[in-house]
């Protein structure tokens, strides 16, 4: 009888829906980019993920537009999912976003927000410092530093409170990306090349030690060169550090964009590609996300989010 009579009373559902919402607390990593929303979460021992594509126009730049129908497709995904009492961690997309890393300055030294500023404020790089959130992350021996406009980050917090969800932590696609990159290759002796896109460029990342040393931009009117301008910039970080260890490609990008690459590795002089298949893949909630399959880009982030709990 209690099943028709918790049916019958929508009181006794809210009742019974928050009581869940608070003894069935579950981790959740959100990850956003331009077109759809991945979410990822652990059942029964098994890591589980669902997508959702945001409505036309919804993002630009990084920054979430239509505010009050994103928070919708977040709060209705997990509902249809039954995931109750979810502590939401969301990777905000590349787009609106900066990283440096700081020769030099250990994590550890940063504790005061005053130094934090200080630094922004004499940095060279995209965002402004009067209007800009910034975190420092450990990278092996250095301090990373990474950073959005506060108002796209509000925004994004705004989304999430729309959705009526806790807020648990907030990451990006760039760092945790390339956490999970480091956590891949973590028996790799030489470089990696990572190569990725955004929104009107290519972007080129040179990895050395963990570190990232090189992050560059490539616009091309024709995409037919690419490959000749990741040669070109390879081959000059190399000759700028005079030496050229092995060297391991990432790609993290469309079909279509990976044909035009067939020429760019070179195998004898070590080169290599990271194995898609043997990364850590969460298993598909439904048969149609399967088909679409995750992104490289959105499996490196999720990985780098999987086992970094703070």
């Amino acid at each position: 009888m209690f099943p028709s009579l918790l049916a019958a009373n929508p009181q006794l559902q809210a009742i019974t829906f928050r009581l869940r919402r608070l003894l069935q607390i579950r981790r959740v990593i959100a990850v956003v980019s331009d077109q759809r929303l991945v979410c990822c979460w652990e059942d029964r021992g098994q890591w589980i993920w669902r997508s959702g594509s945001w409505p036309l126009e919804s993002i630009h730049e990084g920054q979430p537009l239509q505010r009050e129908a994103m928070a919708d497709l977040l709060a209705e995904l997990l509902f249809d999912c039954d995931v109750v009492g979810a502590h939401l961690e969301l990777v905000l997309p590349i787009q609106g976003s900066d990283w440096r890393v700081l020769d030099g300055v250990s994590p550890e030294l940063l504790i005061d927000s005053g130094d934090l500023r200080a630094i922004i404020t004499d940095l060279d790089w995209s965002l402004d410092a009067a209007d800009s959130y910034a975190v420092i992350s450990p990278c092996l021996d250095q301090a990373l530093l990474i950073g959005c406009p506060r108002s796209l980050l509000q925004a994004w917090i705004d989304v999430v409170e729309m959705a009526d969800l806790p807020l648990r932590r907030v990451d990006w696609m760039l760092s945790s990306a390339h956490r999970g990159l480091m956590l891949a290759q973590q028996e790799w002796p030489g470089d990696i090349a990572w190569v990725f896109s955004d929104e009107s460029s290519y972007r080129l990342v040179l990895i050395r030690d963990g570190i990232p040393e090189v992050d560059c931009c490539i616009r091309l009117n024709n995409d037919d060169d690419l490959v000749v301008e990741l040669r070109r910039r390879v081959a000059a970080w190399q000759a700028l550090s005079g030496s050229s260890p092995s060297l391991a490609w990432c790609f993290c990008l469309s079909v279509e964009n990976l044909m035009k690459l067939d020429s760019l590795m070179d195998p004898d002089r070590g080169e290599t590609t990271i194995d898609a298949e043997a990364l850590w893949m969460p298993k598909a909630l439904l048969a149609d996300d399967e088909v679409q399959g995750l992104q490289m880009l959105e499996r490196l982030a999720l990985r780098g989010m999987q086992e970094d709990i703070y």
